[in-house]
């Protein structure tokens, strides 16, 4: 839980700034989008503040979608955190069950030893008199027992079975949360650790790790025109193709809104680029059918930002280079895929050929 300076003063300063920022960037003043801006000020989300900073920097807007986005990877956590409540709620009760019975069955387990010490003292003084009683005491104590005995193994065995529920239940949030409801591929959360996994395992194994950031191209404009459900079926669209066009290795994810990630273990910037031109081609080749009109919408096209990481440095600076790639590749029209040896630390282009062109080959680089 985020913890806010209670400083009355302080918290007015913030909420101005926000309002007046939010204002300034034209985003719509409702309460999600306060709670983004006024973090953002406040200091408290680094990540956020990160995020933001990047944005701004590369001129981004900051439409509903995007806001959208942005509250829901560092704000919207209210489901996942039902749902864990629910499962560990479970779990202790079902502890709390199996205790009882397990103590329940310690108590009539001493009962059943005080009577078979009452009827080895029968025996033992050779005492008849009483034996049919003794008898029947031990039998009932036997039967009582065994009956505990087969209560307890049937509520362990129910008691496994919950816990096994409980367990998949974890996974399927654990995958839930790591997944974009919308296309089924790797969500923002899920890119963001496995990134960090894949630096590392390059760190390791002095292998290459590449990364391509991709926008659709004027897919506010289209959205606009045949509405979200068509710009849905934009989006999902564009998944399906990344999946398609992917190896096992590399991971596909919605990084937010229009744009998406892929990230290539053991592939050099070349490579890279191989991919990204091919993929680009997959998706200018393709038309859009709305679903519920059965009418052509027309083609969409993607521009693409290429990074290949350097030993050692921090993250955001790799995914950083692949954004200025990308806002390259749509300053220079769109359609096309700029890597970073076309930019420099100062933005400013370095004139090479451009890559927008020839229909790639489909062989992928190993």
């Amino acid at each position: 839980m985020i913890e806010y300076d209670t400083d009355p003063d302080r918290a007015q300063q913030l909420s101005n700034a926000a309002l007046a920022m939010m204002a300034e960037l034209g985003v719509a003043a409702h309460p999600n989008n306060y709670t983004i801006f006024f973090n953002y000020l406040s200091g408290e989300e680094p990540d956020l503040k990160q995020t933001i900073n990047i944005l701004r920097s590369n001129h981004r807007e900051f439409d509903e979608l995007q806001c959208r986005d942005l509250f829901t990877r560092f704000f919207d956590t209210v489901r996942e955190r039902e749902i864990v409540s629910r499962i560990t709620d479970d779990l202790r009760n079902q502890l709390t069950s199996v205790l009882e019975t397990v103590r329940n069955a310690g108590i009539d387990t001493r009962a059943y030893g005080e009577a078979l010490d009452h009827f080895c003292e029968y025996i033992g003084d050779k005492d008849f008199t009483n034996l049919e009683q003794a008898l029947k005491t031990l039998l009932g104590a036997t039967r009582e027992i065994e009956g505990v005995n087969r209560i307890l193994e049937t509520r362990l065995d129910n008691t496994s079975t919950e816990i096994s529920k409980l367990r998949r239940d974890l996974e399927d949030m654990k995958r839930e949360a790591m997944t974009d409801c919308l296309t089924g591929i790797a969500n923002r959360k899920a890119f963001d650790l496995q990134l960090r996994d894949c630096a590392m395992q390059s760190m390791e194994t002095g292998k290459p790790l590449s990364l391509l950031l991709i926008d659709i191209d004027y897919f506010k404009t289209f959205n606009d025109t045949h509405g979200h459900q068509a710009g849905d079926q934009v989006i999902r669209l564009m998944a399906q193709t990344l999946q398609q066009n992917v190896k096992g290795r590399d991971t596909a994810a919605r990084y937010g809104g229009e744009e998406f990630a892929v990230i290539l273990p053991m592939t050099g910037l070349g490579c890279a680029r191989q991919l990204a031109e091919h993929i680009r081609h997959n998706v200018e080749t393709r038309t859009i059918i709305s679903r519920t009109r059965h009418q052509e919408l027309g083609k969409v096209t993607v521009s693409i930002g290429v990074s290949t990481f350097e030993f050692g440095e921090p993250l955001a600076r790799f995914i950083e280079r692949a954004d200025q790639a990308l806002y390259l590749a749509k300053a220079k029209g769109r359609n096309r895929v700029a890597t970073e040896r076309q930019i420099t630390d100062g933005n400013k282009v370095i004139r090479t050929l451009d890559i927008a062109a020839p229909e790639p080959k489909k062989q992928r680089c190993a």
